[in-house]
Order: structure tokens, then C-alpha cells, then sequence
């Protein structure tokens, strides 16, 4: 942790950690506070007042922050109430990310930071991967839990559950549990519980082989995204000409739309479908002329031979 932690930071900038009180997140914790930086440790904590056991969280960090001398910054929303007053176009899910994602860019701008730490390990990372393979996604969504992206680091994700787990009980380390994370009546929690765990009985190293085939895509994926940048930077970042676009292969075409759809909406590409992509396709060879499309914050406009974006 001590050298994960020389790589990022400097000697006396804070180290702010997204953190549940959880088993992961108190053991990404409890290894900072091995290391001399934990005189710079911030933990932040968002309740959703959705679960009982929120409340308790929030104590026992408190308490702990206490005992260890570290900073902690706690955010109490009612996100029930503000979905029935005000956001009841959508879902709760939605709701709480938005409001968590407040909560995480406020604190940076408070801190003056650009790097936030969060807990993400090797069985988190295979998990997403299947999630996200199942319910239809791209390349750049099946390996984009990395070490660094954007403001997050992710200093665990080449140690397992069961590493954690192990290291907070032999050491007597204490923890919260989210009893939800036992519930299968959720896709995420019946890949975790019911289907991943079945791997183990066809090759009982699936965890570092499938990280391995990730980290392998993840070489595509940047080759792909050099394609694109080249297609793109000949026209400055500002539009591209709808011949050339034709001219390339259909892939690229693709994850043209796809770069594009990222760098607008906050490096995201988690509201973009496949369908969306062929919509923009068409509409990048319809006849008509000074015509828009809007997909969330990407907005595209024809002129002439050109789109502008």
C-alpha cells in the first residue's frame, strides 16, 4: 500500500477514501493507516437513509475516526423523500448516484484534490465484467475497472474477497456487513452469490485467468481508442467529414461514436446502446441537411459534408 501510495500522492496531500464501512473499504482503511500517510487519511461516507443499519455505519466511523485521528466527512440524504418531492421522473437507483456523485465532486473541490481512493478488489472487478457482459455492453465497459480512471484510483483490485476478508479476521480488524449482499433477488447479487462462485469447480484459478483475458482487452480497447483519437484529431476535436467517416471500417465507425458519446458525457458511456449507435449512423448518412442528435450530453449537428460535435 505504502508503494501504491508513493506513486499518487505527494507527502502531505490528503488521501480521501470512498468508504461503506464494509469489509472492503475498512480493510483499503486500515492499510493506509499502516502507512505514513495516514496522518493525511479522509473518509467519506454517503447515507441513503435506505437501509437501518446506515445509521450504525455512520456511528462506527465516526468512533473510529476518533480513536485513529483522521478526518471523516459524512452526507445524510433522504433520497426517498427527494425522489417523491422532486425527481420522480427517475428511478431511485438513478437518484442515488446522482447524489453520491454530488457528494464525491464536493468533497474534491473542499480537499483541492483530483484523486479519490476507492476499494474495488479482483472478484469486484471479474463481477462487473460478467454483469456488464450480460446486460450488453461494450469493450470499453467490460474492462474499464482500472488501477487509475479519471479522478478514481483503485489500489485492490489484484487481491481477492477472501485476502480481505482473512486479513480483517486474523488481525481482528472490525467491520460492517450489508445483509442486501446475501438477498439473490438482484441480477449483481446472483452472479456473486449463485453463478461466479460455480467457476471454481472447472479451474479453480478462473479469478487471475479472467483478469488476465481482461487485461488483454483492455490492450484492444486502447488500440481502438488510437484509431479513433488519429480519425479525430484531423479534424481538431471539433467535427469530422461524413466521407471520411464512411471510409472507415464499420468498427471504427463505432467506437468513433462511442469516443465521442464518452468525452461528452463526463467519460461515460453507461447510458449509450448499441442502438443508439446504429441511430447515429443513420442519421449521419440521412440526405437531409442541418439537421441535430442529441443522446444525453452528446450533441451532433450536420452541415453540409460535415458533423459537428
Amino acid at each position: 500500500m505504502e508503494k501504491f501510495l508513493e506513486k499518487y500522492f505527494k507527502k502531505d496531500e490528503k488521501v480521501i477514501v470512498w468508504c461503506s464501512a464494509w469489509p472492503d473499504s475498512m480493510f483499503l482503511v486500515y492499510k493506509i493507516l499502516e502507512t505514513k500517510f495516514a496522518k493525511n487519511l479522509v473518509i467519506c461516507y454517503f447515507n441513503h437513509n435506505l437501509r437501518e443499519e446506515a445509521l450504525e455505519e455512520e456511528r462506527f466511523l465516526e468512533d473510529l475516526a476518533k480513536e485513529k485521528w483522521f478526518q471523516i466527512e459524512i452526507w445524510d440524504a433522504k433520497i426517498k423523500e427527494l425522489k417523491e418531492k422532486f425527481y420522480k421522473s427517475i428511478s431511485l437507483e438513478e437518484l442515488a448516484r446522482q447524489k453520491r456523485y454530488e457528494f464525491f465532486n464536493a468533497i474534491l473541490n473542499i480537499y483541492n484534490s483530483d484523486k479519490i481512493l476507492l476499494a474495488h478488489h479482483l472478484d469486484d472487478k471479474i463481477e462487473t465484467f460478467f454483469f456488464n457482459l450480460v446486460r450488453g455492453s461494450k469493450i470499453s465497459w467490460l474492462v474499464n475497472m482500472k488501477e487509475k480512471s479519471w479522478v478514481i484510483l483503485r489500489p485492490l483490485l489484484n487481491i481477492s474477497k477472501k485476502e480481505i476478508l482473512e486479513f480483517l479476521e486474523k488481525n481482528n480488524l472490525p467491520y460492517k456487513i450489508d445483509k442486501t449482499n446475501f438477498e439473490n433477488d438482484f441480477a449483481r447479487n446472483k452472479l456473486r452469490n449463485l453463478i461466479i462462485p460455480k467457476f471454481s469447480e472447472i479451474n479453480e484459478k478462473y479469478k487471475q485467468n479472467i483478469s488476465n483475458f481482461m487485461d488483454y482487452l483492455d490492450e484492444i480497447k486502447d488500440l481502438l481508442d488510437l484509431e479513433v483519437k488519429i480519425f479525430l484529431e484531423k479534424f481538431d476535436w471539433k467535427y469530422f467529414l461524413i466521407e471520411d467517416f464512411n471510409s472507415l471500417p464499420n468498427l471504427i465507425q463505432k467506437e468513433v461514436i462511442r469516443y465521442i458519446f464518452f468525452i461528452s458525457n463526463w467519460n461515460s458511456t453507461i447510458w449509450l446502446t448499441s442502438k443508439n449507435i446504429d441511430e447515429v449512423i443513420k442519421f449521419i448518412n440521412w440526405k437531409n441537411n442541418k439537421t441535430k442528435k442529441e443522446i444525453k450530453q452528446m450533441k451532433l449537428s450536420k452541415d453540409n459534408k460535415k458533423i459537428l460535435y
